[in-house]
């Protein structure tokens, strides 16, 4: 693997992980939608993931994750339309794709 495909794989896991340990005593939607501070971290976060996996994907022209195509769309409707963003709709990212993500990343990693 190229050592720029692997270097943005790691920068999607590293802020997977910051995002995890950002929200480690956040319990609910409620908790999260209150804390402003919180909501621009993961903001933050998304975006990193987002433009990693854009330039993963440039360098190794291969779909190995899923949903490659909403997650750089995500991180573009953050990074342009900052003022559209549904934090329901971050919230269930972070709950029901995020775990899939890092999973798939980390086991791109391993086998390279």
């Amino acid at each position: 693997m190229n050592v720029f495909a692997l270097k943005y794989l790691q920068d999607i896991s590293g802020a997977i992980s910051d995002l995890e340990n950002c929200l480690i005593d956040v319990k609910s939607f409620e908790d999260f939608s209150l804390d402003f501070a919180l909501k621009r971290v993961t903001e933050r976060q998304f975006e990193i993931i987002g433009e990693a996996l854009r330039k993963y994907n440039a360098i190794e022209n291969i779909q190995q994750i899923d949903n490659t195509k909403k997650i750089i769309g995500l991180r573009n409707i953050i990074a342009h339309a900052y003022d559209s963003i549904d934090y329901a709709l971050l919230w269930s990212i972070i709950k029901k794709d995020l775990p899939e993500l890092k999973t798939e990343v980390d086991n791109i990693i391993k086998t390279s």
